[in-house]
């Protein structure tokens, strides 16, 4: 690479001096080439990037790409739904709560309610009459010394962690 370089330097060099000598404000110019070509040598003798050192000028796309990725991402590659810590659907209501705007989004949703794991509850047309209040039932009969009253839906001492050493 450092051959192509010099060789393309060197070139271009004697490329806008044949043009200066018809045209004299070609000389400006070098304004612009003189460091690109200065930051190319640079890049040559250097010995911590390796990139930079075969690629040299064009090699800092490299790290100017690598710098603007997440915004990249975040703006043309992520639906609306993905994206990692939020999402960009969480990151407008942020945004939008921090404006004091109305955050609400009335006639549907971007979240695709068709797929496996998605919970969502949706309005009924005709509502059911509310169920009974007391959802417990009572343990023992009428022959039973001590009959207690039991709630239907029952979680295990196993789930509060009462066999664990905590």
């Amino acid at each position: 690479m450092y051959k192509y370089f010099l060789i393309s330097v060197l070139i271009v060099i004697v490329l806008v001096l044949l043009w200066a000598s018809f045209q004299p404000q070609a000389l400006w110019v070098f304004i612009i080439l003189g460091p690109l070509i200065l930051l190319g040598l640079y890049d040559l003798l250097q010995k911590n990037h390796t990139i930079l050192r075969n690629f040299p000028v064009i090699g800092h796309f490299r790290y100017l790409f690598e710098s603007i990725r997440p915004e990249i991402n975040q703006y043309f590659v992520e639906s609306d739904i993905e994206g990692r810590p939020f999402n960009r659907i969480n990151r407008s209501i942020i945004y939008q709560r921090a404006k004091d705007v109305l955050d609400k989004e009335p006639f549907g949703t971007r979240m695709d309610y068709y797929e496996t794991g998605y919970e969502w509850l949706l309005h009924s047309a005709s509502p059911v009459h509310e169920l009974n209040d007391d959802m417990r039932i009572t343990i023992g009969g009428p022959d039973c010394k001590k009959p207690y009253s039991a709630s239907i839906l029952n979680i295990s001492a196993l789930s509060f962690g009462s066999l664990s050493g905590k």
